[in-house]
């Protein structure tokens, strides 16, 4: 209940005066690294993967972080028995992947799960989905540090969620 209402708080000061930021150098891979270890923790049973390159952004460290852990906590939620996580960087531009082995996302879904509360799981309690807030608010998050975030197919099958960061 406490991440519902903080979810929704956050939501609340982005539509009134946007996300404020904190701009300092974030090294992605320690972030991607701390999350891996806390998904791995957490669910014992999936193989969680990374693989990152040294990739160092101006952003907010703790909404960088919060974006990864909703992210990976998603991938998680719908995978088979694998997430794999990457940090690349390509011509001045951070990329961050996150893929699973689960059913996917349609790829007429693909913009529509970045509305809020939109869930596309048949499973409506709690405890076997989210709140439909976590998209949107990594994508807000991507947003107001000018970067994008995507999905398309992965290519064990599940959803491939791109981020993006200059």
């Amino acid at each position: 209940m406490a991440r519902l209402i903080s979810d929704l708080l956050l939501l609340a000061r982005v539509d009134e005066k946007g996300l404020q930021l904190r701009r300092e150098d974030v090294d992605l891979d320690d972030l991607v690294y701390l999350e891996r270890e806390r998904l791995t923790a957490e669910r014992p049973g999936l193989k969680v993967t990374a693989r990152s390159a040294p990739v160092r952004v101006s952003g907010d460290p703790h909404h960088l972080q919060r974006v990864l852990r909703n992210l990976l906590d998603n991938a998680a939620r719908h995978a088979a028995s694998i997430v794999e996580v990457t940090v690349e960087a390509h011509d001045g531009t951070a990329e961050i992947t996150v893929s699973d082995d689960g059913p996917g996302i349609a790829p007429v879904d693909r913009d529509r799960v970045f509305d809020r509360f939109v869930r596309l799981d048949e499973d409506r309690s709690r405890a076997g989905g989210g709140s439909g807030l976590g998209l949107p608010i990594a994508r807000d998050i991507v947003a107001a540090h000018g970067g994008t975030l995507t999905i398309e197919e992965s290519p064990a099958g599940g959803a491939l969620l791109r981020l993006r960061l200059r």
